[in-house]
């Protein structure tokens, strides 16, 4: 058959995606370049605030009206899925994000029930490239009890891939042609908490770090009270050389009040504390962190602390999210604060983040470095990244995958600007 997978939101979908995509093709199936040319579109969804679940129903109306058969799996199934109404309704099967092992073979009963030839006048459908990047989950939920987060309630406890099979998978992914690997889930300083054998993430990054082949491994997002009992260990792990020296360790507020109302299990002092050790090992360090704007409950000092702490620890990268109440969750029952203050504090939050990591970006120019293209940008310009994941922008395009020496000319509040050497 031939089946359009479409994938939104975190790495962990991006990754859940893309491994659906190579298990169907190992099996027979084409991956189609388009919808229109699809048997079946598979759309794997995100939910992590309104707007966004919003568009996932416009996405989902858009592939029923072109595509015969339709799967939804990912965060809103099974929470949200009475928001998908319509004459396509009939034509789509929800599947649970930890059935979605089992859509193979799903998709394998429908062909046996009802055979479809390959068209010959249509564009011919793809088998999924090689890709430079490639995402691994290594375990679904978490341990938190965040009183916003509808991803915990979409995807449950945490329930760990044993190290054995996310080594097998990375070895593939590093066989298939990646030269970035990029670990994901949602607390991935939490893998292993459920595991008998002991091991928790240092064990894993070393395991995966040393395996053969010219690859760079990123270790994706984790919450401070998580990596709190394993940093030393995990610091020493980051100094693996295939790992990059990158840290995305989600602050959330800089109110001690606000992050116990959002359920967050730590305080500014143990985020700080952690930021502080990470870069007197690293003195590179990339620091990357997410701030929620508007939460339930914010005051006017509550928002100014979280800027004073910015302003003190000065990520390379801040990702804002304003406040969007989730059906379900503890902070939907909350009184909101009004969308103008809202959006007033995304705004003002948003201008010192540009400001921010921009002064912390200058910091490398005039350095030299080397890093290794991942991608091209437009036109002429490819993108590099740096031993810490930092990207750096070149305006000529040195082959995919190879390593480049480069000096660093320019910042932006984003990326660097370079000039290979």
């Amino acid at each position: 058959m031939r089946v359009y997978v479409e994938s939104f939101g975190c790495s962990q979908n991006q990754g859940e995606g893309a491994a659906i995509a190579r298990e169907l093709a190992a099996r027979g199936h084409a991956i189609a370049s388009a919808p229109q040319v699809a048997d079946v579109g598979i759309l794997v969804t995100c939910g992590v605030i309104g707007s966004t679940e919003s568009r996932m129903v416009r996405r989902w109306h858009a592939l029923a009206d072109r595509i015969p058969r339709v799967v939804v799996t990912g965060c809103l199934v099974p929470l949200r899925t009475d928001l998908l109404q319509g004459p396509g309704r009939a034509r789509t099967t929800f599947v649970p994000i930890r059935e979605q092992e089992h859509l193979p073979a799903l998709l394998d009963s429908w062909y046996v029930e009802n055979p479809i030839p390959m068209p010959t006048v249509l564009a011919p459908p793809l088998v999924p490239g090689p890709s430079l990047t490639e995402e691994v989950v290594i375990a679904q939920g978490c341990t938190s009890g965040c009183a916003y987060c509808f991803s915990r309630l979409a995807r449950g406890r945490l329930t760990s891939v044993p190290l054995d099979r996310i080594v097998e998978r990375v070895e593939g992914a590093v066989a298939r042609g990646a030269r970035e690997v990029r670990l994901t889930g949602l607390d991935t300083a939490a893998w292993g908490e459920d595991l008998s054998g002991g091991e928790r993430l240092p064990d894993l990054v070393r395991s995966v770090s040393r395996i053969p082949g010219e690859f760079r491994v990123r270790v994706g997002m984790m919450s401070p009270q998580s990596l709190e009992p394993i940093l030393a260990d995990y610091l020493e792990a980051l100094g693996e050389e295939r790992t990059y020296r990158f840290l995305h360790l989600p602050v959330q507020s800089g109110s001690d009040p606000i992050l116990a109302a959002m359920r967050r299990g730590y305080g500014v002092g143990l985020f700080r504390s952690e930021v502080e050790t990470a870069r007197r090992r690293f003195p590179d360090l990339h620091l990357a962190t997410d701030v929620i704007v508007g939460f339930p409950g914010e005051t006017e000092e509550d928002h100014g602390a979280t800027e004073r702490l910015l302003e003190e620890v000065r990520p390379e990268t801040v990702n804002v999210t304003r406040f969007s109440a989730r059906p379900g969750t503890p902070a939907a029952r909350l009184p909101p604060l009004a969308p103008r203050v809202a959006k007033r504090r995304s705004r003002s939050i948003t201008a010192l983040r540009q400001t921010v990591a921009r002064s912390r970006l200058e910091r490398w120019v005039g350095t030299r470095s080397r890093g290794r293209v991942l991608e091209y940008g437009p036109g002429t310009s490819s993108v590099v990244r740096l031993p810490n994941y930092l990207p750096v922008v070149l305006e000529r395009r040195p082959p995919l995958g190879a390593e480049v020496d480069l000096r660093v000319d320019g910042a932006r509040s984003t990326y660097l600007l370079g000039t290979p050497i």
